[in-house]
């Protein structure tokens, strides 16, 4: 009978400790790795914007957003002079410190399908978005991205 009384005890503790993830709202510094094989060198005197930068097969992309329980995915790691379309977010599933979301952004020349799921745990957050890009008269492109993320602390006041 206690074996089965300490059974109980840790399967509540566990349950306690799941149900602990949740997404911390706030301030996250969020980094992108875009998968880019051959992906061509800048040409000489370009250079990058902050918090981005070439490697070998990809993109990275370092951005601060504000995160809340209501909006626990991140804007598009693009900066918003540089996103375009229409875009929808189409699916958004929360479940303790997970959360898994669709989004789709059109224009007249090309659709942006995403889905990405990113794990919260305390001060962590990582996630994996794949996209598929599909022009019009062309076949389509996919990437897939890798996210990492750190909470800061509270959001910038307004």
């Amino acid at each position: 009978m206690k074996f089965a009384s300490a059974l109980v005890a840790v399967a509540v503790a566990a349950s306690a400790a799941y149900g602990a993830e949740i997404i911390r709202a706030g301030k996250w510094e969020i980094s992108a790795q875009v998968q880019m094989p051959n992906l061509p060198k800048l040409p000489p005197g370009i250079t990058l914007p902050p918090g981005i930068s070439m490697g070998p097969g990809g993109v990275n992309v370092t951005r601060t957003t504000c995160l809340t329980e209501s909006k626990p995915v991140p804007d598009d790691i693009r900066p918003p002079h540089e996103q375009k379309g229409d875009c929808k977010l189409e699916k958004l599933d929360k479940e303790a410190g997970t959360v898994r979301w669709e989004t789709t952004c059109k224009t007249p020349d090309a659709t942006v399908h995403s889905k990405g799921t990113a794990h919260y745990a305390g001060d962590k957050m990582e996630a994996t978005i794949k996209t598929i890009v599909s022009n019009a008269g062309g076949s389509p492109n996919e990437s897939s991205q890798h996210m990492t993320g750190r909470y800061l602390g509270p959001c910038d006041a307004k």
